[in-house]
């Protein structure tokens, strides 16, 4: 090639070089930024993968919580459903205990029948009593009363067996159960047994009211054992 002929060309020559080197450039340029868009990126997918981290952590927190106060609400159902049990086994017995009579109620229905005179359902309240409470601190005024309800309905014998059973349990009510005894003997016109019962009362208890009457009724019976005097015969006058 001639020298003019490369003058010629050369121009186009570096023109071409010039066009690649700029291209090169601006290449360059979109990868560097290419390469901060994937930096960027990578940065935004850490910041997203510590965010998705922690709401894990917070989730499984709550998770934890959730537990937690799903066991509480367990135990506290359980406490709750004890305690209810136990009120309701009270309430049950507090019902129970309602309905059916303690000893002390049986006792006055009984004696409230004796005061006004029922004395046939006083008699069967006091023998009711004292066989479902023969231990009762009551047991020995049901004894008494049941004894005089047999004394009143005239039934002697069977009186004077339930006032025995008075003496021999009962010293608070020995005086009177001895006395009402020698009532229940003067009924069986057992009158020498009725003696002796009053003498004994007035021989234990001798400042008594019982024993005050228990002397009037050995007075009584002293005067009727006396021979009666027959009435003197009047002589007739004869005239003359």
């Amino acid at each position: 090639m001639n020298r003019k002929n490369y003058l010629l060309i050369l121009p186009i020559l570096l023109s071409g070089c010039v066009a690649t080197t700029t291209d090169i450039d601006r290449l360059q340029d979109s990868l560097n930024n290419v390469q901060k868009g994937q930096a960027d990126l990578i940065t935004k997918i850490n910041d997203l993968d510590q965010t998705i981290a922690s709401l894990n952590e917070k989730l499984s927190d709550s998770h934890k919580s959730m537990s937690t106060l799903s066991t509480k609400l367990d135990d506290t159902q359980s406490r709750l459903g004890g305690r209810m049990e136990i009120i309701s086994k009270l309430l049950s017995e507090a019902t129970t205990q309602a309905t059916v009579p303690v000893p002390g109620d049986i006792y006055r229905t009984a004696y409230g029948d004796y005061v006004a005179g029922k004395i046939p359902l006083a008699l069967a309240g006091f023998e009711n009593f004292l066989q479902r409470y023969p231990d009762s601190d009551l047991s020995d005024d049901a004894q008494f009363y049941l004894a005089d309800c047999y004394l009143i309905k005239k039934e002697y014998k069977t009186a004077r067996a339930e006032f025995d059973k008075v003496l021999a349990t009962s010293q608070e009510y020995r005086r009177q159960a001895l006395l009402k005894r020698a009532y229940a003997l003067e009924g069986s016109n057992l009158e020498k047994d009725q003696k002796l019962t009053l003498e004994t009362l007035i021989k234990e208890f001798p400042d008594s009211t019982e024993a005050d009457t228990a002397k009037d009724i050995l007075k009584n019976l002293s005067e009727e054992a006396k021979p009666k005097k027959s009435p003197a015969k009047k002589t007739q006058k004869t005239d003359e």
